[in-house]
């Protein structure tokens, strides 16, 4: 496992709103490093945005600090072959995860992760300049948290893990399974990362994401991409019934199919009294739960692809300040919303909503999940 660097004085947990504000202080620490920095995205666009952190990385790499980049082969393949020369002529290194063109569809990294030192930053963001903004009055809405202390060793484990299995290569991905391990905080009330894909313990994510909500008085998620499983819709629903939970979603989405299959679910949780509210100045990208004073933030939807297939991580963060400043941030949101109300749903729905809801139903959570499910079989 690479060494950490003692990480530096400040708040273990920073809330990072908006592309912006979260890409400045990424470039900060990139251009603050001074032994190793690791990126890891799904989609790393060419353009102004990803321009910029690939000159921070450069530099950074003429410095001496060690920088290695993962990017997702599917989510960046828009990615010139030649984009990174001037970096790996500087020393640095980069790595496409599963490139080949069968299984990349099916099986993605879509994990989000900068780790410099000591100090780490996860959510939603990808490297893109649909990001570069407030999620107000420009750019997409997105979250990410700053972290610091011991998860980051854990952090800089598991990109290494990723790292190896990078070329998805049927020994890299036994050797990945052998290796499968919870990696997580050294006390319960410490933060703790969770993982998601073939490989991975994401039964674990699942149960502690589902026990949180459920036992909460108070919840609320922005949910980009939303189309939860059994265990997780029945959580809402019980935390609703009890409590107080409300949802944010994309009333515009990059992915329209998500968002008619999400409607499938809509009754049953304005039913148990859950508030839905749809996002209205920008699109909705953002993945983010705070159940009480526990915070989970990451790469993670509340859908079946983040929660069963992709490669994901997410960070368990009992915070109660954490918790406090994304609630005043849910505010302000729902400000900028349009509630949800039951009536009014069910009376504009046509018989040809309900029929496309489940239609992209029937693709997202069961014929997607079944055709990666025989392409992991044939790798075994």
């Amino acid at each position: 496992m690479p060494a950490v660097a003692h990480a530096p004085s400040g708040p273990q947990h920073e809330l990072l709103v908006g592309g912006t504000a979260a890409y400045a202080r990424m470039c900060e620490l990139i251009n603050g490093a001074c032994g190793q920095v690791e990126l890891e995205t799904y989609i790393y666009q060419p353009d102004a945005v990803g321009d910029r952190f690939r000159d921070c990385l450069v530099q950074a790499a003429r410095r001496g600090v060690q920088v290695r980049v993962l990017v997702d082969a599917f989510g960046s393949d828009g990615l010139p072959d030649e984009y990174f020369d001037a970096l790996v002529a500087a020393g640095g290194e980069v790595r496409r995860f599963n490139p080949k063109r069968l299984l990349r569809l099916s099986f993605r990294n879509h994990r989000k992760l900068l780790r410099c030192d000591g100090r780490a930053v996860v959510g939603g963001l990808n490297i893109a300049a649909e990001y570069d903004g407030d999620g107000i009055e420009r750019g997409w809405k997105d979250l990410a948290v700053e972290v610091s202390g011991p998860i980051v060793a854990i952090l800089a484990a598991s990109f290494e893990r990723m790292w190896r299995l990078a070329p998805f290569r049927r020994r890299d991905l036994r050797g990945f399974w052998g290796g499968r391990r919870l990696l997580r905080g050294p006390a319960v009330h410490e933060t703790e990362l969770l993982l998601s894909g073939p490989g991975c313990p994401s039964g674990v994510l699942r149960s502690r994401l589902a026990r949180d909500i459920r036992e909460s008085s108070r919840c609320l998620a922005w949910a980009a991409y939303f189309l939860p499983s059994r265990r997780i819709r029945r959580a809402l629903r019980a935390a609703a019934r009890s409590g107080d939970v409300r949802i944010m979603l994309a009333a515009q989405s990059d992915v329209p199919m998500s968002r008619w299959a999400s409607e499938r679910h809509f009754t049953a949780l304005l039913r148990s009294h859950a508030r839905l509210y749809e996002y209205l100045p920008q699109i909705l990208h953002a993945k983010a739960v705070v159940a009480d004073d526990v915070v989970y933030m990451g790469s993670a939807n509340l859908d079946v692809r983040s929660l069963r297939i992709n490669f994901e991580l997410l960070l368990r963060i009992p915070s109660p300040l954490l918790a406090a400043r994304l609630r005043a941030e849910f505010d302000g949101d729902a400000g900028r919303a349009q509630e949800i109300q039951l009536q009014s749903w069910r009376r504009t729905r046509a018989w040809w909503h309900a029929a496309r809801s489940y239609v992209a139903y029937i693709v997202l959570a069961r014929l997607d999940p079944y055709i990666a499910t025989r392409k992991l079989q044939s790798l075994r």
